[in-house]
């Protein structure tokens, strides 16, 4: 629709009123502290590049989506506790069937076994000793309460009872020190044997295992439980509201199969999210790839407005509304929750006001 000249004349004058407005103190559509600024707008043009809604009630989503991966969940990585020592005996190789309790590898500990050994024959030894050195005291105690017992035999048992009694204590002292060595060698002979904790099928062993020389913690063997799968998300911002006991769905990436899943696990430390699927499905290959879909937030039957025409500075949201006059306003609004495709409005403008929504 074409305008007349008196009509672009008019409009031009309006601009530049406003404009000298504006430079001498602005247009006055913002009272009090806050200045608002405005754009004049005509009417027939602004079809060209802006459409215009009312607030509505609707519902509003806030959702998330994350990746996760089918993966066997149930595993056991075995170490030795101990170090500096050779593996002597590896028992299973990689897919061998176990049970919980079987032995499946054990370090060089003959030494310290044939320590422990001789430790023990020594102990027996000096308790025996210890024995006849108590019987010798005894006697020489009975000795010394003799009545007719001479001067000079008194100094001699004397003596003798001093020797004996510091042979006692040496032996004491010796056994002591063996036990002490004999559990030590115990703990170490123990720490060098690694059993299956669980049922399972061993899914790794390190190259080379035996005969290598056994780092403390490093793993060495793992034992996985294929009768225990579902998926598993790795992502250090879904364990922040993603939560045990969620019920959530996933949705395969190369189809449009879904599993219901429940979330029975949330690790922060590992940022790792374990879901497992209400129905087992053991035909899913390991490694398939899934995405879920979380619903953060959720606002039902509230005044909305579009994502693309409500805007955000670092202190409030706005939005810009067209006046009874053809201007454009920036208006201050207050929000609930920003949805995927809508923001909820819980003030600043009413339902009946028209805000300018930009065309993408």
């Amino acid at each position: 629709m074409k305008k007349s000249n008196t009509g672009k004349r008019i409009i031009t004058m309006t601009a530049l009123l406003c404009a000298s407005s504006m430079v001498l103190g602005g247009c006055g559509l913002f009272s009090g502290e806050e200045e608002k600024q405005s754009i004049s707008i005509v009417r027939e043009n602004m079809a060209d590049d802006y459409n215009v809604i009312n607030c509505e009630k609707r519902d509003v989503v806030l959702t998330s989506t994350v990746s996760c991966s089918y993966t066997q969940l149930m595993e056991e990585n075995l170490a030795f506790p101990v170090g500096d020592k050779t593996v002597a005996f590896v028992y299973v190789n990689e897919g061998d069937e176990v049970k919980a309790g079987d032995l499946l590898a054990k370090l060089d500990v003959e030494q310290l076994e044939k320590d422990n050994v001789t430790m023990t024959e020594e102990i027996e030894k000096n308790e025996f000793l210890i024995k006849q050195a108590d019987e010798m005291i005894e006697f020489y105690e009975n000795k010394l309460n003799s009545q007719s017992l001479s001067l000079s035999s008194k100094e001699s048992y004397l003596s003798k009872l001093q020797k004996l009694r510091e042979k006692r204590r040496d032996y004491g002292d010796a056994n002591e020190f063996d036990r002490i060595k004999i559990s030590a060698n115990e703990q170490q002979i123990t720490a060098g044997s690694l059993y299956a904790g669980m049922d399972g099928n061993i899914s790794f062993i390190k190259n080379d295992l035996l005969g290598s020389n056994a780092n403390a913690q490093e793993k060495v063997i793992t034992i996985l439980n294929a009768g225990v799968c579902g998926f598993q998300t790795n992502d250090r911002y879904a364990v922040d509201y993603i939560n045990v006991g969620d019920r959530v769905t996933v949705e395969i990436n190369s189809s449009e199969v879904t599993y219901d899943a429940t979330v029975t696990q949330v690790d922060k430390d590992a940022f790792k999210i374990i879901y497992e699927l209400d129905q087992p499905d053991y035909s899913i290959p390991m490694g398939t790839r899934g995405k879920i879909t979380v619903v953060r937030g959720e606002a039902k039957n509230v005044w909305a407005l579009p994502t693309n025409c409500v805007f955000q500075t670092e202190d409030f949201y706005y939005v810009y509304i067209l006046n009874d006059d053809g201007v454009r306003e920036m208006r201050k609004v207050t929000v609930g929750i920003v949805g995927d495709e809508y923001v909820e409005i819980t003030g600043g403008i009413s339902e009946k006001e028209t805000v300018i929504l930009r065309q993408s």
